[in-house]
């Protein structure tokens, strides 16, 4: 059995109402959601409350949109992504259809 070493890094993050967003993502690993046409950042939480590990960079841990040029059997192949404003508050911008 492998074990995933490097996970795509979110490079950058304007979802600036995340409380995972700290002058850059720190959860651990988020998932890119697909509902309509959006590629949502799912671990998105609008909160007062500072979340993930500051010493961590977020990392890509699932994608849903399964026909992104990006995807690969629901994992994320990009070098990185940028996270942002698009059809909801957090997408990932990165998303290209295939």
């Amino acid at each position: 059995m492998k074990t995933l070493l490097q996970s795509p890094p979110v490079r950058e993050c304007a979802a600036t109402a995340c409380s995972f967003n700290d002058n850059g993502c720190h959860a651990p690993a988020i998932t890119v959601a697909a509902s309509a046409d959006a590629a949502s950042c799912a671990t998105f939480v609008e909160s007062s409350l500072s979340g993930g590990i500051a010493e961590v960079t977020g990392a890509v841990g699932a994608c849903a949109r399964a026909e992104c040029v990006f995807n690969s059997n629901l994992a994320c192949t990009a070098e990185s992504i940028t996270v942002g404003p698009g059809a909801t508050v957090s997408d990932c911008l990165t998303y290209q259809p295939a």
